[in-house]
Parts: C-alpha cells; structure tokens; sequence
C-alpha cells in the first residue's frame, strides 16, 4: 500500500471536517432552527387571535352604543305616539287600557279628522271595541285597533296633503286602501285607519286577578263607564251581584261619565 502525500492527507482530513460540521448542524443548529419557527407560527398565530379579538370587541362595543341609541330613540318615539299603558301591574293597566279606548283615542282622532279644513268630511265616525271585562287580559305587548274609514272631499293635493297630515298625529296610525274617485278638482278619497300601540312594563311581574264567579251575591268588576257613542262599557267600579259587565262600540265623542279610579284623556 503507497504511503500517502502530505496534499493527499490535507484533503482527506478537510473532508472529515466537513462531514462532522455538517452533523454538528443537522444534529444542533436545525432543530433549534426548526424550534424557532415553530415559535414564530404560534406568535402568529397569538396575534391574529388577539387582533380578531379586538376587533370583535370592537364591534360589540359598536353594537352595544348602537342598541343603546335604539333605545334612547325608541324612548322618544314611545313618549310621543305610545299612551301610558304599564302592564307591570294588571289593574293599573287594565284601567289605564279601559280609559285610553274609552275617553281618549276616540276623541283624539276625531278631533284631529274635524280640524283639517282643506277638505269636506263626508264619513268619519269612529267606534274603537270594549276593553277586555278581565284585567288580566290587559297585559298584551301591542294592540291593533281598527276604529273605522274615512272619506273626504277635495282636491288631489288637499286630499294627499290630508292623508299625510296623519303622521303628525300622536298615535301611530296606518292609513290603507285610500282610493280616489269622481271628476277634478271635486275628488273624493276614501281610506281606512288602523292604531298601533305598544304598551311598556315588565308583564312577568304583573299578578293575575281571581275572576269573581257570575252567581247569586257574587261580586264582579261592574259599569260605570260611558263610551263616547252612547254605548256602556264596564268600569274599574265594584258592585255585588253579577258577573262582568261589558257594553259594546266606544269612541266617537266625549264620555258621559266615568268608573272608579280611570284617568281622564287628553
């Protein structure tokens, strides 16, 4: 076997160098390498959460104000077109129901349909139905009232004009079905109302009222209230010796006197 030379020796021994520092760095250096992306795939990942986080915080706080302007807004609209109708407690509200059917909304409106003067009322007499002769049948969320058509004569725009005037109203009224017939300028429009009204309060802690039994020497929640069409319709009174009394149509015109304990309209 020949001796080897001195390059011969140089060249082999840098050759072993390499393959050791080449184990060195797969053995040492990669896996730390391999450790440091992972801990920057996680770092990442940490800040996208946190940054979608935020910005889900973000919008819960801008949905939160946004609830909280609805709110403010809706208080305002309430105080304007809803009555004071609270149905935390049930006779309260029952009474405050009897005397808004009885003795305001009718008139309301039929004083705000008499005071257009830009056209001629040919029809407009309203009925709004009895309240209910059970207060606990007082705790509804919305009530929907139908108290009867219109019809009006005058011009196109006077009639337009006098539809529209109804959002001025402070009730929330639903005008429908307007129709317009007959030759210019003399039209005549016709049109049919409906009245929306929420009531406020927390129904969960109204308590129910027993419901007297109709025999003989039994109490029960009786007259007393006059609707503004001549009809009779049950009151907030006592009396013995009957069950509920509850008249017909209301509305159309000024009580003729009142039950115990209902409020007087506007």
């Amino acid at each position: 076997m020949s001796k080897l030379t001195r390059p011969q020796i140089f060249i082999i021994g840098g050759v072993t160098a390499l393959v050791f520092g080449l184990g060195g760095y797969f053995g040492l250096i990669d896996p730390a390498q391999k450790q440091l992306d992972t801990e920057r795939t996680r770092r990442d990942t940490r800040r996208t959460k946190a940054d979608e986080r935020t910005t889900v915080e973000r919008k819960k706080k801008d949905a939160e104000k946004q609830v909280a302007q609805a709110k403010a807004d809706w208080n305002v609209y309430e105080r304007r077109y809803m009555p004071d109708i609270d149905v935390t407690n049930t006779y309260s509200a029952w009474q405050d129901l009897i005397n808004e059917q009885v003795r305001v909304l009718g008139p309301k409106m039929q004083k705000f349909l008499d005071s257009d003067k830009s056209v001629t009322k040919l029809q407009g007499s309203f009925a709004l139905p009895a309240a209910p002769s059970d207060p606990n049948a007082s705790l509804n969320e919305l009530y929907v009232f139908t108290p009867g058509g219109v019809q009006v004569q005058g011009t196109f725009k006077n009639i337009l004009s006098h539809v529209e005037r109804w959002n001025r109203f402070d009730r929330l009224v639903l005008v429908s079905g307007l129709t317009l017939s007959g030759n210019s300028p003399n039209l005549v429009g016709q049109y049919n109302l409906q009245v929306f009204e929420y009531t406020h309060g927390d129904r969960t802690k109204a308590v129910a009222i027993p419901q007297a039994s109709g025999g003989a020497g039994g109490g029960g929640f009786g007259g007393g209230m006059m609707g503004g069409s001549g009809s009779m319709m049950g009151g907030a009174g006592m009396r013995g010796g009957g069950g509920p009394q509850m008249g017909g149509m209301s509305g159309a015109g000024a009580p003729a006197g009142g039950g115990n304990g209902v409020k007087g309209g506007d």
